[in-house]
């Protein structure tokens, strides 16, 4: 009888800690890098729902408030255009997943194929960086990074950015490489008719 009492127990106290650690995981806060791991570890699948990857979506007037941000020049944009280059940085971590590995592969690729010039010239470059290196973290909170990303970003020859922008539909073209070129070569044109 003892040993019935003492496996009932166990039960119930191995079912009451795992609601409870459950709860916790829920309702704690979370930082940015289990929000990364998280998205990483669903997109590590060959395929990958647009769902598991993107980020979370903003009430319409956070949205706008967020894209005017993203594309508004800086106060210290008085800068002579030929001072300003482009730099285009993919984020990454330490795991890296299939589609992670992808994204960057087309967008180094779309940018070398349609901005060879730029990039001899040093008018536009391509930095891929390990947001989990130490020196890096604060590129999560500069460019309000959710996940691996694109951003292109307007630098003064000071150092100073004027401006920048999270290229965030990499992610869903990522299973078209002629589109994903397209909007890459897009976007880099934008940005590279202000410098």
């Amino acid at each position: 009888m003892n040993s019935r009492k003492l496996i009932k127990y166990l039960l119930l106290f191995f079912v009451i800690g795992s609601f409870a650690l459950l709860v916790y995981k829920e309702f704690s806060p979370k930082n940015e890098s289990k929000t990364m791991n998280i998205v990483e570890t669903r997109g590590g699948k060959t395929t990958v729902s647009v769902e598991s990857v993107s980020a979370p979506k903003s009430p319409p007037l956070k949205e706008a408030a967020r894209k005017e941000k993203e594309e508004a020049p800086l106060p210290h944009a008085a800068v002579k255009a030929h001072d300003l280059k482009v730099i285009a940085y993919y984020f990454h971590g330490t795991f890296r997943c299939t589609t992670c590995r992808t994204i960057e592969k087309y967008s180094k690729e779309a940018i070398e194929k349609y901005f060879a010039n730029e990039l001899r010239s040093g008018k536009l470059e391509f930095r891929p960086v390990n947001i989990e290196e130490p020196a890096n973290k604060h590129f999560i909170q500069d460019y309000q990074l959710v996940t691996r990303s694109l951003v292109l970003s307007l630098m003064a020859a000071d150092g100073k950015e004027t401006k920048w922008k999270n290229l965030a539909d990499v992610w869903q073209l990522v299973g078209d490489k002629e589109k994903f070129f397209q909007y890459v070569k897009d976007e880099v044109e934008k940005i590279l008719r202000e410098t």
